[in-house]
């Protein structure tokens, strides 16, 4: 999912950069303009699926590791794994051929958009079962599955004996954080993916409204900036209510500010190193022009 997210932030901004933007001058050929507009769009679209397919898994593993915890060991053999995270590639990359097909560089007037291209039919179609698969499915997979484990978690007995009090206390405390992991989750999933799906209704019902909009703000607030908050908020999610998450950010942060710091560190005595060389040569080197030998210049300082 970090990889597809990855994908999301390298060709989704730099499309919506140039929704509109470019004029009739032209930046690059008419063709490496559409390969990348084809390329752009199917990748966007592959990320978009990858991190959805992601999402699912993950409410699936949660699931099992809860409900069925003695199952957990199938799930986390290697091939099954490796099956599972093949196939939220091999989906999309097979689903998002289309675009390559049918995305093309549009003009209109003097400004530049990259479009899909085709029939009403096949917009409609292919939109709808995007909308059913892709939208309607993972949301209530991932509501029924999360609802599950939340029941299960709340329901588990607690010990009666006095000295395990407060091993149950710290036990419920974990699952509340559990809860409100799993529930931010899928509220961040309707909040991001239903603005899309009603830029998408809106384009295929109500066109005129979506011409009207000159400055493109359907554009970017439903196409592109919602959709891009799912690469981000999840991250978020697990930092505001999971401490060993913050702790391994917090040492992957410290590494990484050693690692740099030590190349500054090594940077820095190198330059001074090639300060004080520089400076030797042009006192040598002055005192050459006055006559002066090196010697004179030893015994002088």
């Amino acid at each position: 999912m970090a990889v597809s997210d990855l994908f999301c932030a390298c060709f989704n901004w730099p499309l919506f950069a140039a929704e509109g933007m470019l004029t009739s001058r032209q930046f690059i050929s008419d063709h490496l303009a559409s390969v990348v507009c084809k390329l752009g769009m199917y990748f966007r679209g592959i990320s978009q699926v990858v991190s959805v397919l992601s999402l699912v898994l993950i409410s699936v593993d949660r699931y099992v590791a809860i409900v069925f915890p003695l199952k957990i060991i199938v799930l986390n053999r290697r091939g099954v794994r490796l099956a599972f995270l093949t196939l939220t590639w091999i989906i999309p990359i097979v689903c998002g051929f289309p675009y390559v097909i049918y995305t093309e560089v549009v003009k209109v007037d003097d400004k530049t958009f990259c479009r899909t291209v085709w029939s009403r039919l096949l917009r409609v179609v292919f939109n709808f079962i995007g909308f059913v698969v892709f939208y309607c499915a993972p949301i209530f997979v991932m509501t029924i599955l999360y609802a599950r484990v939340i029941k299960t978690v709340r329901n588990r007995p607690n010990t009666a004996d006095k000295t395990q009090d407060q091993m149950n206390s710290k036990r419920q405390k974990q699952h509340q954080k559990i809860t409100k992991i799993l529930i931010s989750i899928v509220a961040a999933f309707f909040v991001c993916w239903t603005p899309l799906c009603i830029y998408l209704s809106l384009k295929m019902f109500h066109p005129d409204l979506i011409a009207k909009d000159k400055c493109l703000v359907f554009v970017a607030l439903f196409f592109y900036l919602f959709p891009s908050f799912s690469t981000a908020i999840n991250p978020v999610i697990l930092f505001l209510f999971s401490s060993n998450y913050r702790q391994a950010l917090a040492n992957m942060s410290l590494q990484v500010y050693y690692f740099f710091n030590k190349k500054f560190r090594v940077l820095g005595h190198a330059n001074r190193r090639v300060g004080s060389s520089h400076g030797l040569d042009n006192v040598v080197l002055t005192a050459y022009v006055r006559g002066e030998t090196a010697s004179t210049i030893c015994v002088k300082s």
